[in-house]
């Protein structure tokens, strides 16, 4: 049988180690996703697209009233939300400016190129856990006693701003839009911290 005085040593004992061992079983992972599977997904990056054309359309290098533009979106690779974000962002500029974004073969007054840096979802996940020694069956032989997952939609980047006959090149500032969605969950209940509206 353990004493009142053998628990109160093991107490004072333990008591420092336990931040220690938080800390190297404590685990943290980013996972960046290419897919858009999944409407969760879809909202993320939708709406911080969303939130990045009209954050980009309010700069003043882009206050070009009732002028026409030629619109290119460039991206380092081709991606499914191109065609979308050019679209949304020639309505924005026309519902802000009164721009209208000319084909490439018609007559325009300037030439607006968009550079997105980054344009997705990622999945950061940080969580505590502790090793099962092989008493409860896991995948990682590691119980996950807290964790938060956290769900962004990412959109990053900047406008150049060029004269079609000559004249001064302008550059907007580099503009980061992040939308979040975040889980809380233990072994026994899983809750959201923050919901997408």
């Amino acid at each position: 049988m353990i004493t009142r005085k053998v628990r109160c040593d093991i107490i004072r004992f333990m008591w420092p180690v336990i931040p220690v061992l938080l800390l190297l079983f404590g685990c943290s992972t980013r996972q960046v996703s290419n897919t858009l599977e999944g409407s969760t997904a879809q909202r993320l990056v939708t709406y911080s697209l969303e939130k990045f054309v009209v954050e980009l359309a309010d700069q003043p290098e882009l206050t070009l009233k009732n002028k026409r533009v030629h619109l290119n979106i460039h991206f380092l690779q081709g991606h499914p939300m191109i065609d979308y974000a050019s679209e949304l962002l020639a309505v924005q500029l026309e519902l802000v400016h009164g721009i209208q974004v000319s084909a490439a073969e018609d007559p325009a007054d300037f030439q607006i190129d968009v550079f997105f840096n980054s344009l997705g979802t990622d999945v950061d996940n940080f969580g505590l856990t502790v090793p099962t020694f092989g008493l409860i069956t896991t995948t990682d032989s590691r119980l996950e006693v807290l964790a938060l997952d956290m769900f962004h939609g990412v959109t990053e980047g900047h406008a150049i701003v060029k004269p079609e006959a000559g004249g001064e090149i302008r550059r907007t500032k580099r503009i980061l839009t992040r939308i979040r969605r975040d889980n809380v969950s233990t072994p026994v209940v899983e809750f959201p911290l923050n919901q997408l509206d």
